[in-house]
Formats: C-alpha cells, sequence, structure tokens
C-alpha cells in the first residue's frame, strides 16, 4: 500500500487504461469498416485517425504501448460476417398446371367482368365483386386439393374447405333478393342464377353438366338483358356476353382437368397437415441490423390456430347415481322438499276421491299449420311468351286452345298448366311440361326430345317425327304415337300409370294401348345384377 502514495503513479495508471480503452474502440472500428464495405457503402473516418485527449499528435493503433492484456476479438468478427451475410429469397412454389390455367381463366375472362360491371350500376358491381371473391375462394380450394388426399365429402374438413365459396355465393342470392324492384333485376338475377355454378367442386362425378345447367338458366335473364338494351346501350350487351364467357370457359377448364370432380392428389398429404402448414408460411419481415453488428434473432412465431379444432360449450352435470347418492346423503333434510298434503286430499280418509284421478291428464295440443301468405294464394296471370329462341307458357286454366305457332330452332316450356291444351304448330327443337294437371299436349315434328315431368293425367300425342321421350315422376299418363314415330326412345322414372298407345295396322284410326311396366324383378346372375319386367299372367 505505500506504492500506491508514490508521486506520478496514479497519473501512469490512469494513461495505461485509457490506452487499453483507446485499443479495444480501434478493433471495433476496423470491424465495422470491413462490415460497411461488403455492404457496398461509404467509409466513416476511423479511430485511428482521432487524438487521444491529452495527447499533441494521433495515436495510431500500431503504436500501441498498453501493457494489459486485451480480450481476442474473434467473437465480434464472426458476429460482423453473420450480419453482412445476405438473408435467402423464399422459395417460391411451383404452381400446377391446372391452377395456373385457373388464374388465367380468373385474369382473361373475371376480372374484365368486374370492370364492364363498372359501367352498369353500384349494385351490378358489388355482386361481380362478390362472384370475383367466389372465384379467388374456389382458387385457394384448388390449391389445397392439389397438395392433398381427398377426406370424405360429408365430413367437416370438406365443408370447412367448401365454406368461404358458399359465403360469397349467399352474398350474391342475398342481393339480388334484396333489390328485386330494381331496374337492373335482370342483370342481378343473371348473376345469381349462373353463379352456383362455381359450386361444382361439391357435384360428382358429373361437374361439367352441372355447369352447363347454371349457365342455361344464367342464359334466360341476360337473354332479357340483350333484349332489352340491343337498340338502346351495347355495353349492357358486351356485359351478359361476358357473363356467359365465363361459364363457358369455366366448364371447358373443368372438362379438361377435373372432368368428374376436384382432382385430389392421391400421393398428397392429408388434408389437416396442409392446411396447418398454409397457415404457418407467413413470416414476419427481417429485423433491419443494426450499425456494425449482427440482427437479434426475431421472436418466436405464434402456432398457427387449427382450423378443426371444435370448441364445444360446457355441459350441465348430468344426474346419475352421484345425484341419487347426494339426495339420501341429505339425511332428514331429504323431505324438505315434500308437499304437505291436507287431510281432505288424502283418499285413504276420503272414499269419494278414490275414483277420481289424482292427476288430471295433460291435453295434447297440436300447433296449427301456418297459414299461407296471401301474396302466395293469388293466381299468377297466364302469359304466353317468346324470350329470345325460347317460347314460355304458364299459368293458364280451362283453355282448350292455347297454339304456338314454333321455327325450327325454338324450344317450348309449359309451365303450371291446368286442364288446357296446348298445340305446337311446325316443327321445332325441344318441349318440356313441367308441374301441368289434366293438360294435353299436341305437337307435330321435333328435332330432340319431349321431357314431362311432375305432371298428373296428362296427354301427349306426336303427328310426325319424334326421336325421344322423356317421362320423369308423373302419374297417369297418355301417350299417343304417330307411324312415323316408331322407332321413338321412351325413358321413364318414378312413374306409375303410363300407357302408349300405338297406331293399328288398319286404316281406321284407332290405337292399340300397351302399359310402361312398373315392377321389375332384380336378380343376381353370375356376379351381376340382371333386371326383368315381371309378367302378370292369369
Amino acid at each position: 500500500m505505500a506504492d500506491v502514495n508514490i508521486p506520478g503513479y496514479n497519473m501512469v495508471t490512469l494513461i495505461k487504461r485509457l490506452e487499453a480503452a483507446t485499443s479495444r474502440l480501434e478493433d471495433l472500428t476496423i470491424f465495422q469498416t470491413q462490415a460497411i464495405q461488403s455492404r457496398g457503402l461509404s467509409t466513416p473516418t476511423t479511430l485511428s485517425e482521432t487524438t487521444i485527449p491529452g495527447s499533441a499528435t494521433p495515436t495510431p493503433a500500431s503504436t500501441s504501448t498498453s501493457t494489459i492484456a486485451t480480450p481476442a476479438p474473434a467473437p465480434a468478427a464472426s458476429t460482423a460476417a453473420t450480419a453482412s451475410e445476405p438473408t435467402p429469397a423464399p422459395i417460391e412454389e411451383e404452381l400446377p398446371a391446372s391452377l395456373k390455367e385457373y388464374d388465367e381463366l380468373i385474369a382473361d375472362h373475371v376480372s374484365p367482368f368486374v370492370e364492364l360491371s363498372k359501367g352498369i350500376d353500384p349494385l351490378i358491381e358489388e355482386q361481380a365483386k362478390y362472384l370475383a371473391a367466389a372465384f379467388d375462394a374456389e382458387r385457394e380450394f384448388l390449391r389445397i386439393v392439389s397438395k392433398s388426399k381427398k377426406p370424405a365429402p360429408s365430413s367437416p374438413v370438406f365443408l370447412d374447405l367448401f365454406k368461404p365459396i358458399t359465403i360469397q355465393l349467399e352474398l350474391v342470392q342475398d342481393l339480388r333478393e334484396k333489390n328485386r324492384t330494381s331496374k337492373f333485376f335482370n342483370h342481378l338475377s343473371t348473376i345469381s342464377e349462373g353463379a352456383p355454378g362455381i359450386g361444382w367442386v361439391g357435384v360428382e362425378p358429373t361437374p361439367v353438366p352441372y355447369i352447363g345447367e347454371m349457365k342455361d338458366s344464367a342464359q334466360y335473364y341476360s337473354n332479357r338483358v340483350m333484349k332489352e338494351y340491343k337498340d338502346t346501350d351495347r355495353k349492357h350487351v358486351e356485359w351478359a356476353q361476358s357473363f356467359l364467357k365465363i361459364l363457358t370457359s369455366l366448364q371447358a377448364y373443368v372438362k379438361k382437368n377435373h372432368t368428374t370432380g376436384p382432382s385430389w392428389n392421391v400421393k398428397g398429404e392429408e388434408v389437416q397437415k396442409v392446411l396447418a402448414e398454409s397457415a404457418g408460411t407467413a413470416t414476419p419481415p427481417p429485423v433491419q441490423a443494426p450499425f456494425g453488428g449482427a440482427a437479434p434473432p426475431p421472436p418466436p412465431p405464434p402456432p398457427p390456430a387449427s382450423v378443426f379444432q371444435v370448441t364445444s360449450e360446457p355441459t350441465a352435470p348430468s344426474g346419475g347415481l352421484g345425484a341419487v347418492f347426494a339426495e339420501i346423503n341429505k339425511g332428514e333434510a331429504i323431505t324438505s322438499g315434500l308437499k304437505k298434503v291436507d287431510k281432505n286430499q288424502m283418499t285413504h280418509k276420503n272414499p269419494s276421491l278414490r275414483g277420481q284421478d289424482s292427476v288430471p291428464a295433460a291435453r295434447s295440443t297440436v300447433p296449427a299449420l301456418p297459414s299461407k301468405p296471401q301474396s302466395l294464394k293469388q293466381k299468377k296471370p297466364p302469359r304466353i311468351e317468346l324470350e329470345g329462341t325460347k317460347w314460355i307458357v304458364e299459368n293458364y286454366e280451362n283453355n282448350p286452345e292455347i297454339i304456338v305457332e314454333v321455327e325450327i330452332n325454338h324450344g317450348v316450356f309449359i309451365h303450371r298448366c291446368k286442364n288446357s291444351t296446348v298445340k305446337i304448330k311446325g316443327k321445332f327443337n325441344t318441349v318440356t311440361m313441367n308441374e301441368c294437371n289434366s293438360t294435353g299436349l299436341l305437337v307435330e315434328s321435333l328435332v330432340s326430345a319431349v321431357d314431362v315431368i311432375k305432371s298428373v293425367n296428362f296427354a301427349l300425342q306426336v303427328t310426325g317425327k319424334l326421336p325421344t321421350i322423356s317421362v320423369d315422376q308423373c302419374d297417369n299418363g297418355q301417350i299417343y304415337l304417330s307411324k312415323e314415330s316408331m322407332d321413338v326412345e321412351i325413358y321413364s322414372s318414378k312413374s306409375s300409370g303410363l300407357n302408349v298407345n300405338v297406331p293399328d295396322d288398319a286404316e281406321d284410326g284407332d290405337f292399340k294401348e300397351q302399359p310402361l311396366p312398373e315392377q321389375l324383378l332384380h336378380r343376381i346372375s353370375n356376379g351381376k345384377l340382371v333386371s326383368t319386367v315381371v309378367e302378370h299372367i292369369g
């Protein structure tokens, strides 16, 4: 301790400590300069060119006279090198060819349709955006499909995948229903009738015809739009044609890539795993490294929320044996909840009460059926009108002379007629009779077919050539054929009481009635199902 009091000793020690600190700062400056040069930045002035307080000349790093050992700067060098290394770019996922084609469909048809809708009306623009959102949701659905094995169609997993598409389609339908009085109702109906075609992913094994049916439904209203605006505003005509092109392109895409339904990946992973990976692919942006040092490690991302976790409400505890024993263990308090019975209510003291029921029987009340709204009770006016190439005949009653003159490219739709007769003159394409009662149909010649659906007590007579007749869900029908239609093909399903009247060989115009079979016998023969018509002999 005596050496501490030597004059000048404290000053020498202070100078040595300053030199040691300066050496450390110079080492740090060297590593900072290297890191800056590796990034292509300008090099700032180093500490080796500065002057130490108390010194007359600059002190270079090579002339340090420090006698105190400095720590090795290797860790700082490795840290600086790590900070200078560029972050590797994320590897983009290679999209399958079918998904690329779907992106082209959206870019070539859906996006231009949304732009056209902006020039029609804000309501039409809003509905078109819902339609585009449904296509985007289906695009994500198909991306999951390309990487996953097929789940059961009724499983919650599939329903969760399909739910985003359903939500957008419901918005499309709701917008139409809330604006039925709009002057653009035909535009709204065009989209709402064709939009369900996006739901082809849930139709197996024939999604392509399903899209065609939705297109036909939309075309019913798009023809109205084109007919109304063809001479006044061609923009509406282009809009209607653009929407039909969407469904046509979608039908072609599905036919090429998903003929029998969504093409799931047989060698893929489970849907739950793919969804979990998709939820965890989003990473936070890189943190900017501080000057001359490495960036601190980012915090770990939160675990992805599972879309398959079902949280159920806590159920109330049931009674069971536990509740029974709990009541028994009450002891004398078990009778505290019983009702006190007066003497005049005791049957053993009042014999007159023994013949009566102790508890009156509760009357079962059947809730009355709700009455039909008055708006639905009103009869709709009869109508016969040509819409595009289709004749609409509906709501006729007790009219035996309904005459329709057609051309070869026309179709006829007969709906909800009763006690009436429809005569169609000329050769035409096809005719459909739907939900009619006691209605007769007289046709000459057809190119395609006659369809009778959900009709009762109907009669069909053909005087010319007819290739096909289809009867579905009908009762008590009479079909009269001509000699030119003896090679007709008749398809029936879920129908009863059908008779086919074939012209007799004689020239007196009589017909020979032959019933269509309703009873079939099915047998297993050599591992195959064989069906034959049941014949009643007697």
